[in-house]
This record gives structure tokens, C-alpha cells and sequence, in this order.
């Protein structure tokens, strides 16, 4: 398989993990879930480093007893090493700026986001409000 091509997918794979494994430890996952992420982010790195010797030197294995989130984030940032060098089929619109009307008519451009960024967004503030909810709770107040 040509090198540039299975960079390729090896990345694809690497940003779906980041997606899976950020939904799956919200939602509660188990030890199981975590060990096989961990494994499967393991042997991507060390293919990448076979294709690539300088990934050895700036990205180090998981420990097996790495959190889901913390596979999440090593994997994002392997993908983001390899940004400018391969395009995946998840890179951001430049749409965001239409949307959210952030630097609108203040000569700024677009800004170069995806729908997992607002997807992520939203998870934070709900689980914001879900927190000052079980806060109040335990205070004795109610919301409303």
C-alpha cells in the first residue's frame, strides 16, 4: 500500500477513535472499552512509526491503564500532527463565522471548525448544568 494512503487511513482511524472514546467515557464505559482503545491506539502508533521514525520521538505508547479520555486526547493530538501532511476526511468548514456570527463585519475570516466541536460544546454545557443541578440539590434548593 502506498505510504501517503495508509498515513491516510491510519489517521481516519486515529480521528474516529478520538470521537468513539469521547462519547464512550461520557456515557460510562467500562475497563474493557478503555484496555481495547488502548491497545488498538498502540498498534496505530507503532505502524506510524515504522512509516514515519520521527513519530518516535514525540509520541509515547498509552499505559494500559489509560482512561478512555486520555486515549481521546492522544489520539487528537497524532491527528493533529499529521494535519498539513495528510487530508482526512474530517476536516472542519470554514462556515462557522455564517453561523455564529463570530467576526462578522470586524474583517476577520472564517473560522475553521466541525459539527464535533459544537457536539462537544453542548456536551460540556449539559454536563455543566447537570453539576450545578446535583449541586443544588445536595444545597436543599430548587431549580425553578
Amino acid at each position: 500500500m502506498e505510504r501517503e494512503q495508509e498515513l491516510r487511513k491510519l489517521i481516519n482511524v486515529l480521528h474516529r477513535m478520538t470521537r468513539t472514546a469521547a462519547r464512550v467515557q461520557w456515557m460510562g464505559a467500562g475497563e474493557n472499552e478503555a484496555r481495547f482503545a488502548v491497545s488498538q491506539y498502540n498498534k496505530i502508533l507503532a505502524r506510524l512509526s515504522e512509516l514515519d521514525p520521527n513519530v518516535k520521538g514525540v509520541f509515547d505508547s498509552l499505559p494500559e491503564d489509560a482512561t478512555l479520555t486520555v486515549v481521546a486526547m492522544a489520539a487528537r493530538q497524532v491527528v493533529s500532527y499529521y494535519e498539513d501532511e495528510v487530508k482526512t476526511e474530517h476536516r472542519g468548514k470554514d462556515w462557522g463565522p455564517q453561523i455564529f456570527g463570530a467576526g462578522m463585519g470586524k474583517g476577520c475570516g472564517p473560522v475553521d471548525f466541525n459539527l464535533e466541536d459544537i457536539g462537544n460544546w453542548i456536551r460540556d454545557r449539559l454536563s455543566e448544568v447537570q453539576r450545578h443541578e446535583s449541586e443544588r440539590r445536595a444545597e436543599g434548593k430548587h431549580s425553578g
